[in-house]
């Protein structure tokens, strides 16, 4: 691998990890620059979860202020969730790469749609709006445990778009527990793809690296920016991934 491919990942890892950390969708960047290295699809996917897991560590040193309170939400959430990504795991070495590549625009698609239009909570509905059953939460988190599991690829973006609608916390708390969420669910189905299949350690480890800073920084950025903003920039930038993994898959 050349340098400058080397730094081409390392670049792509700390945008991916900036735009997971403040909203979900890191692999709308990371996952196409695996490719571009060289790697194959249902690789690249494998790779890019053990990168995420330092995205999301990064991230969640960053969100201690946003997590304070909320931590036994956190860990309740994420026990489900790993659960399934554990589930999820399995489904992807169980079907093979081509599956996987027909599947990739469908949920990029379905990322991007639901978090443009997720809900923006008021402070009046925030205060009145009624706690779901925890069994029907525990179901709901298992479920995007398992699209983890089988799709790290904007992943985030879902799992916040359903906490959005699901909790009463404003947009930074809910985006500090997605990245707890998502950060269990990607180091367990890494784990279990170590053990079961191929990773690409060169790229996934300066991927990784990238990620790790990126990830710090997004949650001191999205501080200061409007969240608007973000929910219509990286809703659209997993429209136009879709459309670009619709047209190499069909």
């Amino acid at each position: 691998m050349t340098i400058s491919l080397g730094l081409l990942i390392f670049i792509g890892g700390i945008i991916g990890g900036i735009i997971s950390s403040i909203a979900g969708g890191a692999s709308i960047v990371s996952y196409p620059v695996l490719l571009f290295s060289g790697v194959q699809p249902l690789f690249a996917n494998i790779t890019n979860h053990g990168a995420l897991i330092f995205d999301y560590a990064g991230a969640i040193a960053s969100s201690k202020r946003e997590l304070r309170g909320h931590w036994s939400q956190a860990g309740f959430y994420a026990t489900c969730s790993t659960i399934g990504a554990i589930l999820g795991t399995y489904l992807l070495l169980a079907f093979p790469a081509k599956v996987f590549e027909r599947v990739v625009p469908i949920l990029l698609l379905v990322s991007g749609l639901l978090f443009i239009f997720g809900k923006k909570k008021s402070a009046h509905q925030s205060a009145t709006r009624k706690e779901l059953p925890k069994t029907l939460v525990a179901i709901i988190m298992l479920l995007m445990g398992c699209y983890t599991g089988y799709f790290g690829g904007a992943n985030g973006v879902i799992v916040l778009a359903v906490l959005q609608y699901m909790t009463r916390n404003d947009f930074l708390v809910d985006n500090a527990i997605k990245n707890v969420i998502c950060g269990c669910g990607n180091l367990v189905a890494f784990i279990i793809f170590v053990f079961r299949t191929k990773v690409y350690w060169t790229q996934g480890i300066i991927l990784a690296i990238g990620m790790l800073i990126g990830g710090y920084l997004g949650p001191m950025l999205l501080r200061h920016v409007s969240v608007k903003a973000v929910r219509l920039i990286v809703g659209s930038l997993a429209f136009i991934q879709a459309i670009y993994f619709f047209i190499t898959a069909y």
